[in-house]
C-alpha cells in the first residue's frame, strides 16, 4: 500500500514539474539547471558573427584552420576530419537518432566547448544542453525562443540557425553546405543535372559513412524550405544569412568568397573563453 502511494506522489509530483516547466519556458523563464543553461546563451553574442560548418565534399581541413578562434557550430560526424586540422568546434550538436545510434562512441567523444542534442536522445549522448524538439507538429517553423522548443526542417543546420538568432549573431556563414543532393531544388537554377550523376560525393570524406552503418534520409525540399524561412526571419530582425561555401547549389543566401572574409578581431579565444 505504501509503495504505491509512493509511485503515485512521484508520478504526480514528476508531471506536476514537466508541466510547470513547459508553461514557464514558453515564457522564456528557467524551471530547471538545463534551461538555466539555455537562457544563459540569450543574445550573449549579440552583434557578432558565427560560422556554421556543413559537412558537404567542398569542405576542406585548411579552411577549418582559418576559423580558429572563431565562434563555430560543427555536427554529426565532423570528427572525421579532426585527425586534418587542430581547429575544435566551439559549438556541436546532433539531432539524427540514426547517426546517434550508429556512432553513439565516437559522437561521445567529440570535442567541443559546449554540446548540444535533443531531450529524447540523454540516454545516448551526453551532452551539456537539451532542447526540446517538435517533429511533428510545425515542422519548418522557426523558434525565437529555444528553450521552448527547436523545430525540424530536413537538416541540423536548421536548428543550429534558431540555436545561433537565440543567441544574438549578427551574421551567420554557411560552409560545407554544398547541397548536392540528386532531389535537389532551386528557385534560379536547373538543378536537372545532379540527378544523372551517380554515387556523387555528398561529404567531405569517403569513408563518412561506414558500409555497414544505416544511412540517415535525406529531404532536400524540406532543407530548401527551411533555409528559406531562416533567412526570412534573419533578416525581418535587421541580421544576415551567408553563404560562404565553395562549391553550393544552395541560391538562397548571398554568397561570399570564404577567403576574402578576412578575420574577425573581436572573435579571438579569449573573448570566447571569457563568455561561455
Amino acid at each position: 500500500m505504501l509503495k504505491k502511494t509512493i509511485k503515485k506522489l512521484y508520478k504526480i509530483t514528476k508531471y506536476w514539474f514537466l508541466g510547470t516547466e513547459i508553461l514557464l519556458s514558453k515564457a522564456n523563464v528557467p524551471f530547471s539547471i538545463n534551461n538555466y543553461k539555455v537562457l544563459n546563451l540569450k543574445n550573449k553574442f549579440k552583434g557578432k558573427r558565427c560560422f556554421i560548418i556543413g559537412n558537404g565534399p567542398s569542405l576542406k581541413p585548411e579552411d577549418l584552420d582559418k576559423l580558429k578562434g572563431e565562434i563555430t557550430f560543427a555536427s554529426n560526424k565532423i570528427y572525421k576530419i579532426f585527425n586534418k586540422t587542430s581547429w575544435r568546434p566551439t559549438f556541436y550538436m546532433v539531432v539524427d537518432p540514426i547517426v546517434l545510434e550508429e556512432n553513439v562512441k565516437d559522437i561521445n567523444l567529440v570535442e567541443a566547448k559546449t554540446k548540444f542534442t535533443l531531450k529524447d536522445y540523454k540516454h545516448l549522448f551526453k551532452a551539456d544542453i537539451y532542447f526540446n524538439n517538435n517533429l511533428n507538429n510545425k515542422r519548418g517553423t522557426f523558434s525565437k525562443n529555444i528553450m521552448e522548443s527547436l523545430y525540424s526542417s530536413g537538416s541540423v543546420s536548421y536548428h543550429l540557425l534558431q540555436i545561433a538568432y537565440y543567441m544574438g549573431f549578427s551574421e551567420v556563414y554557411l560552409l560545407g553546405h554544398d547541397y548536392n543532393y540528386k532531389e535537389a531544388i532551386s528557385r534560379t537554377k536547373d538543378l536537372s543535372f545532379l540527378k544523372e550523376e551517380e554515387n556523387s560525393e555528398h561529404y567531405f570524406t569517403k569513408d563518412y559513412i561506414r558500409v555497414d552503418e544505416k544511412k540517415p534520409g535525406q529531404a532536400p525540399e524540406l532543407i530548401y524550405q527551411g533555409m528559406e524561412i531562416a533567412k526570412i526571419v534573419f533578416e525581418r530582425s535587421g541580421r544576415k544569412i551567408y553563404n560562404a561555401t565553395r562549391i553550393t547549389y544552395l541560391d538562397i543566401f548571398e554568397h561570399k568568397n570564404f577567403d576574402e572574409l578576412g578575420r574577425d578581431k573581436d572573435n579571438d579565444k579569449q573573448y570566447i573563453k571569457e563568455v561561455l
